[in-house]
């Protein structure tokens, strides 16, 4: 029976599921990855490797599964894989298609809204008993209607928070390498492109939702901070290092800036000491979540399941779905220009 090694835990469908077609041996030590040289014990009977976001599969442990047949990765890009060594070694390494935009999307205005709205604030609040009074000044947040979202990456999950910001009657200005067409900037509520100074200066709402590459790493620090109102707020779900935490905080304990809510920090697992800036946990108006943009229950469901779906091909003997290195199967390699 083939056997099917799994870093960290899935959802219970996709692991019901690999128990079918497969003898699976599935880490479930902590609430994270397991170590690296206790995976390099595990996967040297192995043929088949199930890949996640936060466990390097790097050369050491490709070439450790001396049977190795198919990598199938839970994960659009699988960076954190070694697509040469598996190259080399004639193994398919598979990602999934984009599930996560419009979840990404849903969540990066639920994010913008309880920023805008202070929400984690006023629950302390609550909670703190400082409730004394229905209309007074005390605890204001800040509505959507009417205001400037300016988003900065118009592709899949920058055109959902559009959508979602349109329907609640924003006025919706963007920033992109190539500008949209006509007709798509009026299925998006008539928005309108900007220079990235423009809209930093213009914006309500500053949305960041391009990808991480060498152009856009260290993308938004000091100088485009500067250029924002103090009554505006920053949304991060893209990715952290294309955002300058230190000039972050620095804007924010300034009051050059009103808010931020981040999603995501130029320091996150694998890495050691993962997660935000330790001088924004000192800060009432920054909302921070641990990089679940993409975590609902349905949608990891379906990231998970279309990675057992390509094993379940491989193993019919067919090519599977979503293959990264295509050149194992004589085709011309992948280029992608994105870094994380």
């Amino acid at each position: 029976m083939v056997k099917i090694f799994i870093p960290q835990e899935i959802s219970k469908v996709a692991y019901e599921k690999l128990k079918t077609i497969g003898d699976v041996t599935m880490y479930t030590g902590t609430d994270g990855p397991m170590p690296h040289d206790e995976i390099l014990k595990e996967v040297t009977d192995k043929d088949i490797l199930y890949a996640l976001g936060e466990v390097e599969f790097d050369r050491e442990i490709i070439m450790a599964a001396k049977p190795l047949k198919l990598v199938s990765a839970m994960h659009m890009k699988a960076t954190f894989v070694d697509k040469k060594a598996c190259s080399e070694r004639k193994v398919p390494l598979c990602g999934i298609p984009n599930f996560v935009s419009k979840t990404t999307a849903e969540f990066t205005f639920a994010l913008l809204m309880s920023t805008a709205w202070r929400l984690p604030e006023a629950h302390r609040y609550l909670q703190e008993g400082k409730w004394t009074q229905n209309q007074s000044t005390s605890f204001l947040g800040s509505r959507l209607y009417g205001k400037t979202i300016g988003i900065v990456g118009m592709g899949a999950v920058g055109t959902g928070v559009a959508k979602r910001a349109a329907a609640c009657d924003m006025k919706v200005i963007y920033h992109k390498r190539q500008r949209l067409s006509a007709v798509e900037e009026f299925v998006l509520g008539n928005a309108e492109y900007r220079a990235i100074e423009d809209l930093f200066m213009e914006a309500d709402f500053v949305v960041l939702c391009t990808s991480l590459t060498n152009d856009t790493k260290g993308l938004v620090g000091e100088y485009l901070l500067s250029l924002m109102k103090p009554t505006s707020i920053l949304i991060n779900t893209s990715r952290g290092p294309i955002l300058d935490e230190e000039a972050l905080e620095n804007a924010l304990r300034s009051g050059q800036i009103l808010g931020a809510g981040l999603d995501v920090y130029e320091i996150e697992v694998p890495e050691q000491n993962p997660g935000p800036r330790k001088g924004l946990y000192e800060l009432e108006n920054v909302v921070m979540t641990p990089h679940i943009g993409s975590a609902a229950r349905e949608t990891r469901d379906e990231m998970a399941m279309r990675a057992v779906h390509n094993i379940e091909r491989f193993l019919g003997g067919k090519r599977p779905f979503d293959v990264l290195n295509p050149e194992v199967y004589g085709e011309a390699a992948s280029n992608d220009e994105v870094i994380g």
